[in-house]
């Protein structure tokens, strides 16, 4: 990896103090507000502790669509986005850091009745079954690909949190989700017996909190790389992990 010390070394004192518009969207326990309304979660403590260590200040706002995040980050309505898996075609919009704070290991996630009925070792065994899909997610090409083929039987809709609700309903048979946004969901939810996971990774991906190119101006190349020395430090120090334990996630280095 490549670290740019003298950014950090300079980064307090050489940089005005901009206030960053942090967006994300609602993806419990990652992102979600509270009882007032504030903002919460993993994502947003990962970003207050750099940026707080940073001295740079910031306000978060949560869109409730991928859609909505993804012209708010085209537009320049937001400095930087939580949470994105990276995507080529992201590049357009997007400037990615070095490093990751999140790595989502996404499942197929079924109906405790459909356990021993449903399997996963390719898509194509998938193919009778009801595939949930959010509108705006990175999945992989292989499911892709497979959008467009008749032969499967997908539904798009564009929250998440409504694809676990769906399966429980009876309404779609299977639908891949990240194991953290899934058991934050089934814990909330009282969804605990209803639902399990096959046990095929359907991807495991680095997750990463990213800068939009409306927004970048001069400073944004130190930022970066103030952000990327302030989250390796917490790696390597334990704080990251601390974050991870305090909602109950299981910590695999990003």
């Amino acid at each position: 990896m490549r670290v740019i010390p003298l950014f950090w070394l300079l980064f307090p004192l050489g940089l005005p103090a901009k206030e960053l518009v942090i967006c994300g969207t609602m993806e419990p326990p990652l992102k979600y507000l509270d009882a007032d309304q504030k903002p919460r979660g993993l994502d947003i403590d990962i970003v207050t502790a750099i940026f707080d260590k940073l001295e740079t200040p910031f306000r978060i706002e949560l869109a409730d669509s991928g859609a909505r995040l993804t012209r708010n980050a085209e537009t320049g309505a937001c400095d930087l986005v939580m949470t994105h898996s990276y995507k080529p075609e992201r590049e357009r919009y997007l400037l990615y850091p070095q490093q990751a704070h999140l790595r989502h290991s996404w499942h197929f996630f079924v109906r405790n009745a459909d356990m021993l009925k449903i399997r996963y070792d390719t898509l194509s065994d998938l193919k009778p079954w009801r595939i949930g899909i959010t509108k705006d997610f990175s999945y992989t090409p292989e499911l892709t690909a497979a959008l467009t083929d008749p032969a499967y039987h997908f539904q798009e809709i564009p929250i998440n949190q409504l694809q676990l609700r769906k399966l429980i309903a009876g309404r779609i048979d299977t639908v891949p989700m990240p194991l953290v946004t899934a058991f934050a969901q089934i814990r909330e939810e009282g969804l605990e017996g209803k639902l399990d996971y096959l046990p095929k990774p359907l991807k495991a991906s680095p997750y990463y909190t990213v800068w939009t190119k409306a927004r970048a101006d001069a400073n944004t190349p130190a930022l970066m790389a103030a952000y990327d020395t302030e989250l390796l430090h917490m790696k390597r120090d334990g704080r990251l992990k601390a974050l991870y334990d305090k909602y109950g996630i299981p910590y695999i280095e990003p």
